[in-house]
């Protein structure tokens, strides 16, 4: 007879005691509905626990993954799904009510939310010290110079490296991979391998973002109840950091619901067309922030019943300034370690998908994030039929 315990493995996603107690909730229901001899429960009992182990990345998707399989395990006769909950046996999809049920096990409960750079009030106490509003004087996030907010619009020069430095094991010298500079390099490029006009700065406070627009709360629009996933690109400005293209999927058609190009409030310094595949902003083409949030702000779209889905989502709903608290971000469910995982990687990793090859597109994002969800619930990633 196999030890009832938990198997070992490389990366554990929750505490042995855990696990532990897991297998014998496991064991107990299996003991319990199944007419097998109690040697084939204790086995089974401990290849569940690790299918459910290996295939959970943190210890918050851990409990949820077994919560599922437990939920699944006592259904009688165990007629609606298979033993990891994954597929409904009959028609090889899963139900409308089943699918809403996995999304609201994950949402984020309001202390993780402010933990991650979620606001979640509109009332913030603004300072009118100047200090509070993001001073006179700002640190350029490319290039670490300092310089007044006033003159952002006047010529100078930017010079920075694209990609974050890493740190190289074999050599011991930290290596830009943008250029293969390192750190200790005297030569010009070593300063950075690309160079710019102006410095640029982002807004990080509650108080400089509500200098530029104000935050709206979802509380009070009505709306029927409905799944988005949503990415956000974003521009430099003389204000700082602005919306620039704006794209909201459905989650249970892949239909893309909403995808404009939007009008900053300050004057463009940088599109960053690199990584916002964002070339040109017309006028007479593209949507005014105020016209953006009458459209999306609403019954049809989103609204206080709306669960809404994204990678590193406080970045979009921050530069969106909507305060909203129904939301699954992939970033803060699926960390790499003690770091949030990239979506370009998680996406790799999970559904063999690559993305943000070349420019980022907006809409590629919102999927991308949408199906690694999916994937992670085991909700059929093809499915767009629901009953």
């Amino acid at each position: 007879m196999p030890p009832l315990r938990p198997i070992d493995l490389k990366s554990q996603p929750a505490p042995y005691q855990v696990r532990y107690k897991v297998i014998q909730k496991i064991h107990a229901v299996l003991k319990k509905s199944s007419a097998s001899r109690l040697s084939n429960c204790d086995r089974k009992a401990v290849e569940l626990e690790g299918e459910v182990a290996k295939k959970s990345s943190s210890g918050q998707s851990y409990r949820f993954n077994a919560s599922v399989l437990l939920r699944d395990l006592s259904r009688p006769n165990g007629r609606s799904t298979k033993a990891n909950g994954k597929i409904n046996e009959a028609s090889g999809t899963l139900l409308k009510t089943q699918v809403l049920e996995k999304l609201t096990a994950v949402l984020l409960p309001v202390e993780k939310l402010l933990e991650n750079g979620y606001f979640l009030t509109t009332t913030l106490e603004v300072d009118s010290d100047d200090d509070a509003k993001g001073g006179v004087h700002k640190v350029c996030i490319r290039c670490n110079t300092k310089f007044r907010k006033d003159q952002i619009m006047k010529p100078t020069t930017c010079r920075y490296h694209i990609q974050k430095r890493r740190y190289n094991r074999n050599t011991k010298v930290a290596e830009y991979p943008c250029c293969g500079e390192t750190t200790s390099s005297s030569s010009l490029l070593g300063l950075g391998c690309k160079t710019m006009s102006h410095h640029v700065f982002r807004p990080e406070t509650f108080q400089e973002m509500s200098q530029i627009s104000r935050f709206m709360t979802t509380d009070l629009i009505e709306g029927e109840s409905n799944v988005l996933a949503l990415d956000c690109e974003m521009a430099f400005t003389s204000m700082g950091y602005e919306l620039i293209r704006l794209t909201i999927v459905d989650f249970f058609t892949s239909k893309v619901l909403f995808d404009e190009i939007v009008q900053p409030f300050g004057e463009i310094v940088d599109l960053n067309t690199e990584f916002s595949g964002v070339h040109l902003i017309e006028k007479n083409k593209s949507l005014s922030f105020e016209e953006t949030m009458t459209r999306v702000l609403s019954k049809n779209l989103i609204n206080r019943n709306s669960i809404l889905i994204g990678h590193g989502m406080e970045n979009d709903l921050n530069v969106l300034r909507i305060v909203h608290r129904r939301i699954i971000d992939t970033a803060v469910l699926y960390p790499h370690g003690k770091f949030k995982s990239s979506l370009k990687n998680l996406a790799f990793e999970t559904i063999s998908r690559r993305i943000q090859s070349g420019e980022h597109d907006s809409s590629e994002d919102a999927i991308a994030t949408m199906d690694v969800l999916k994937f992670k619930l085991g909700i059929p990633i093809n499915q767009k039929t629901w009953n």
